[in-house]
């Protein structure tokens, strides 16, 4: 696939936003940004494939979106329930 780099190098990216980032807002962002490509490419490997690799994706995809919830409720200073 002639996409592939393309995901790699950005992924890339986001990994060095969430090592260097100036701030633990951007670092969040980059780790959602990052969680976002890895599902990305795990949908279109499991559809070159068609392997088990989607049901993964989906499981990832929530896990990724509860995390970030729970980052940002933490940020701001919230519990969970509130």
């Amino acid at each position: 696939m002639q996409i592939m780099p393309r995901y790699f190098s950005a992924s890339g990216l986001c990994i060095l936003r969430i090592s260097r980032g100036p701030s633990i807002p951007d670092r969040v962002l980059a780790t959602d940004a990052f969680v976002s490509i890895v599902i990305s490419i795990m949908v279109l490997l499991s559809l070159e494939t068609n392997d088990f690799l989607m049901d993964i994706a989906i499981v990832y995809s929530v896990l990724g979106f509860l995390g970030t919830i729970a980052i940002s409720k933490f940020l701001e200073g919230k519990k969970l329930g509130e």
